[in-house]
């Protein structure tokens, strides 16, 4: 994976806005996971067909943080993510 790859939504994963927090629910496990601020960022722009370079570039201008840092963590979380089988590469 690099910050060209752009992942998907498996069918059986919603996602919806609870408050100041997305939850996310895989239908299939009943498993929900919640995110908010940097995350929530990652996930609404990873969701919306960005790459992880355009997600990475975004929460870098929208939470002020340098770009190889935004890079690292988009990309950590995206992992986080496909291990439980919230997004798909």
């Amino acid at each position: 994976m690099n910050l060209d790859t752009r992942l998907s939504v498996p069918p059986q994963v919603m996602s919806r806005q609870v408050g100041d927090e997305t939850v996310l629910l895989d239908l299939a496990s009943g498993i929900y996971f919640g995110v908010d601020g940097v995350a929530k960022r990652i996930w609404e722009a990873v969701a919306d067909g960005n790459s992880l370079g355009e997600a990475a570039a975004a929460v870098a201008a929208e939470f002020e943080v340098d770009e190889a840092t935004a890079q690292a963590d988009t990309v950590s979380f995206a992992n986080e993510l496909i291990e439980r089988g919230l997004l798909l590469e």
